[in-house]
């Protein structure tokens, strides 16, 4: 780590503040230690790259301590801005005594003012045993210890601080060329005087010069290095940082210990135009250039770029290809979704879109199996490549085949005259969208199973087949399984799609997205009553996603703010499973007054026996009377009598529980009698 030696006389004060001066700027970024003349022994040896002392003398008395590869400079210091003003507030001609800690630094400091511009005081330099009674105003910095006593006015200015221009000598002989510390800098020359003019603003111009170039040379894509004439490296961008994954910073680092093995040509070379090298199995173009400055060479400039981008490049979506529509619009963020079973989907299409492998998305129509195919794409490395969608249900066999795969001039009839590029190869780089995959003609399938397999498309009427890097996405709400032992699927191609399945759920399996998503395709809030709610959650939408949008469309339409059950679509009020779960709900309602009036009025507990043994009797078809009712009662020892039966059968009868005749008929029991039971059990 770089370093940094302060000597002082002692362990004092000033030591102490130089050191937090220094770190102010510095931070942790380099190693600030003290040193006590004082305390220097025989032998001992400062080796910091940089040693700092206050008055030039000292430096000379104590040479022979310090290394030969040490950098000794005299520190050059200041005062903070707001202290320099009270200076200036001294009336002019006012004889003004300049105290500091000894002799010299007291000259040193008197010598200072002068530099700042104080030239319109008389100002006296203390000197021990010396008497000032004459003088009322006496200046310091930090030392008023030291000020006779009898000096009526005292002005402290406080410690005396590094000034710009040492700093910029420790920086520059330390090759501490970062933004932080660059920022430190300007930050802390804005709070003093410096002592060279113009300097503060100067820096601040070169900093953002710097930044801006900065910038500039981090966007492009081309990897770029300096180099000063030893070859080290001063200037690279993070494109030649990734190109030969190296951990930052490597300024400092010597060029020839990146460019090895094939690579050192670059080296050997006094300049070089468009050369392609091989790197790792990657193929590089190189440019290097030799720079001057004054005729004299100054430093080597490195340009590379990777074929492989330069061909992306080429490859990537045309203008037309765009004109099209063949991009991929939509991510994970445009699907919208609380419920835990959509969640786990996306999560799992999160981690297959960084595979290259092929995917086939399976689900209801309307759930967003395109959405989710596009969501993939942008997500993935290819993201920056063409997304071409297909449907292959809504067009002809013969069709579909030259879409897909292209064709060659004069291969049939009709066709354009300079041929056509299929949408395989339009895909190239990409992602193919191949969206309804199980209404794919047989003859066709057998094709994609070999563009599967080999990576590699044939034009119509072409002798030559065209290899093409592609991902290819399918989807499909049909039983492929079922299609397979109907014969209507090869068997061999569901395996070779069916590498990372995506299952989509219905909307129906997510009731808790449906309102959610009402208000957001609507765009607006609305106020929906508890009755339409109920309606909009228990339909059950066949058409999914598709089908809600549209129900969104109508209610928008239809209504304000404040969306009724009259506001909903026609479809969604007359939904049969609706109708059904409000006809469950009666009879629940019903059976629940039911059990209400028999525990009002009966020992429910006794009903139920009751109810139990009359089911047994009706199962055998048996007639049950009052009387073998109640001998039954007594052998399950259940105390009861003639009137509490008679008022249980009445009360079952009257709610239609069990069926009483008149006569040696009995009681029989009912549908009803037979659902009380079950709600026992």
């Amino acid at each position: 780590m770089k370093s940094v030696g302060i000597v002082t006389d002692s362990n004092s004060r000033v030591a102490r503040f130089l050191k937090e001066n220094l770190k102010e700027v510095l931070g942790e970024s380099v190693q600030i230690n003290n040193y006590y003349i004082k305390e220097l022994k025989q032998g001992e040896i400062i080796s910091d790259q940089v040693v700092l002392f206050m008055i030039k003398e000292r430096a000379l008395k104590i040479k022979k301590f310090i290394s030969s590869e040490s950098k000794i400079l005299i520190i050059r210091r200041t005062i903070l801005e707001k202290e320099v003003y009270k200076l200036f507030s001294i009336p002019e001609g006012t004889d003004v005594l300049v105290v500091n800690d000894n002799d010299e630094t007291t000259l040193e400091t008197l010598s200072l003012f002068y530099e700042l511009g104080i030239n319109h005081l008389n100002l006296i330099p203390y000197e021990d045993n010396k008497e000032y009674s004459d003088l009322t105003v006496a200046v310091t910095p930090s030392e008023a210890w030291r000020i006779p006593t009898y000096i009526n006015k005292v002005i402290d200015l406080g410690d005396r601080y590094i000034d710009v221009s040492t700093f910029f000598q420790i920086i520059t002989y330390l090759g501490l060329h970062d933004n932080y510390i660059a920022k430190n800098l300007i930050k802390y020359s804005e709070k003093i005087v410096s002592l060279d003019g113009g300097i503060r603003d100067n820096y601040k111009e070169l900093f953002i010069k710097n930044i801006e170039l900065d910038i500039v040379i981090n966007l492009s894509k081309n990897g770029i290095a300096l180099t000063n004439t030893k070859g080290i490296i001063t200037v690279s961008n993070k494109s030649f940082i990734d190109m030969f994954n190296l951990k930052e910073p490597i300024e400092g680092n010597y060029i020839n210990d990146i460019f090895k093995g094939e690579l050192e040509k670059i080296i050997s070379e006094k300049e070089i135009f468009d050369e392609v090298f091989v790197y790792k199995n990657r193929y590089i173009n190189a440019n290097k250039r030799i720079i001057h400055y004054l005729g004299v060479k100054i430093g080597t400039y490195y340009n590379l770029q990777e074929i492989t981008y330069i061909k992306q490049l080429e490859q990537n979506l045309s203008q037309k290809i765009r004109e099209k529509g063949q991009v991929a619009r939509y991510t994970f963020d445009d699907i919208k979704t609380k419920s835990n079973i959509m969640i786990e989907c996306i999560d799992l299409a999160k981690k297959i879109s960084k595979s290259d492998l092929t995917v086939l998305i399976i689900g209801e129509s309307g759930t967003g199996k395109e959405l989710m195919a596009q969501s993939i794409h942008n997500n993935s490395s290819r993201c920056k490549q063409p997304f071409v969608a297909v449907n292959c249900a809504a067009m002809p066999e013969n069709l579909l085949e030259s879409e897909l795969f292209g064709y060659e001039r004069g291969a049939f009839t009709g066709a354009l005259k300079e041929g056509k590029k299929g949408l395989f190869e339009q895909a190239n780089n990409g992602t193919i969208f191949l969206d309804e995959i199980g209404d794919m003609p047989v003859l066709l399938q057998t094709k994609l199973l070999r563009v599967l397999q080999e990576r590699q498309v044939m034009r119509i009427g072409a002798q030559k087949v065209i290899d093409i890097n592609v991902r290819i996405v399918a989807a499909t709400n049909r039983n492929l399984l079922q299609m397979i032992k109907e014969g209507k699927f090869r068997e061999d191609l569901y395996y070779r799609l069916n590498v990372l399945p995506i299952n989509i759920p219905a909307l129906r399996e997510r009731k808790e997205d449906i309102l959610d998503l009402i208000k957001y395709f609507t765009n607006k809030e609305l106020n929906i009553t508890e009755e339409a709610k109920e309606a909009l959650v228990k339909y059950d939408w066949p058409g999914n996603i598709r089908e809600l949008e549209n129900a969104a469309s109508y209610i928008s339409l239809m209504c304000g703010e404040r969306v009724t059950i009259e506001n909903l679509p026609f479809n969604i009020l007359n939904n049969d499973q609706t109708k059904k779960n409000d006809f469950k709900k009666e009879i629940e309602k019903e059976e629940s007054e039911d059990i209400y009036i028999l525990k009002s009025k009966c020992d429910f507990t006794k009903v139920l026996e009751i109810l139990k043994v009359i089911d047994g009797f009706s199962k055998r078809e048996e007639s049950l009377g009052r009387n073998k009712l109640l001998e039954i009662l007594k052998e399950k020892n259940i105390k009861t009598s003639e009137g509490e039966v008679r008022k249980i059968l009445s009360t079952l009868n009257s709610i239609g529980c069990i069926i009483s005749k008149v006569g040696r008929g009995g009681s029989t029991i009912t549908e009803k009698g037979k659902e009380l039971l079950k709600q026992d059990n």
